[in-house]
């Protein structure tokens, strides 16, 4: 199967804002990397569930036939104006009432939460519009390609991984890093704090506009 058409979904699945700042912030408080690492895994086998899901709904279309790329063209453009949708709405909430930028107000909320919340709190981060459809345009792939057991098995994984790469890598640098970890933490909660909306308008148009280029060329 084309693992390339794999990749836009599960990079714009790993650069989710939220999710990554909840890991962060949860490795600031009291609770540390217990509670980081159980959101990250909460993450990530909601990943691969949405995967397993989708890969179903894939394997139901005809494979290889054209009526079965029709159909995946369309949801690949019904795809892309959602994510433009979801663009806008996320560049109109951005700001407060009173025009200030919108800050992390989960933030203080991270001190109460123990691993167990936190896995919860991972898998229930993965239920956005953004990631639902973007795991979906991977489980139609899976299923037009029909590969071997094998290869979805490998291929699969490799989703997974990536995926939830970047939700994993702030607890490795805490664990690896120790307390040198910490003014990197603080920068990167810093950073989102202030960029973290915007930078997920940017990531949202970027997919809409690959979600449209799939969906025009598999209408050709």
């Amino acid at each position: 199967m084309d693992v390339l058409a794999l990749v836009p979904g599960a990079v714009g699945i790993a650069l989710s804002p939220l999710p990554i700042a909840s890991v962060v912030f949860l490795l600031g408080h009291r609770r540390g990397s217990a509670s980081a690492l159980a959101c990250a895994l909460g993450w990530i086998a909601a990943v691969a569930v949405a995967l397993v899901a989708s890969v179903l709904v894939g394997e139901s279309l005809p494979s290889q036939a054209v009526a079965g790329s029709r159909v995946q063209a369309v949801i690949a453009l019904c795809a892309a104006v959602l994510l433009a949708g979801l663009a806008v709405w996320q560049w109109l909430r951005r700001r407060l009432p009173d025009g200030s930028p919108a800050s992390s107000r989960w933030a203080d909320a991270m001190e109460a939460i123990g691993p167990g919340r936190a896995f919860g709190l991972g898998a229930l981060l993965f239920l956005s519009p953004k990631s639902l459809v973007l795991a979906l345009a991977a489980g139609l792939a899976f299923g037009d390609a029909d590969p071997s057991a094998p290869e979805t098995v490998l291929v699969a994984v490799l989703f997974v991984a990536v995926s939830g790469a970047a939700v994993l890598l702030p607890v490795v640098l805490a664990v690896t890093m120790r307390s040198g970890a910490q003014r990197v933490l603080a920068a990167v909660r810093d950073w989102i704090a202030r960029w973290g909306s915007i930078s997920l308008v940017v990531l949202l148009v970027v997919l809409a506009v690959v979600q449209l280029v799939i969906g025009l060329v598999g209408l050709r």
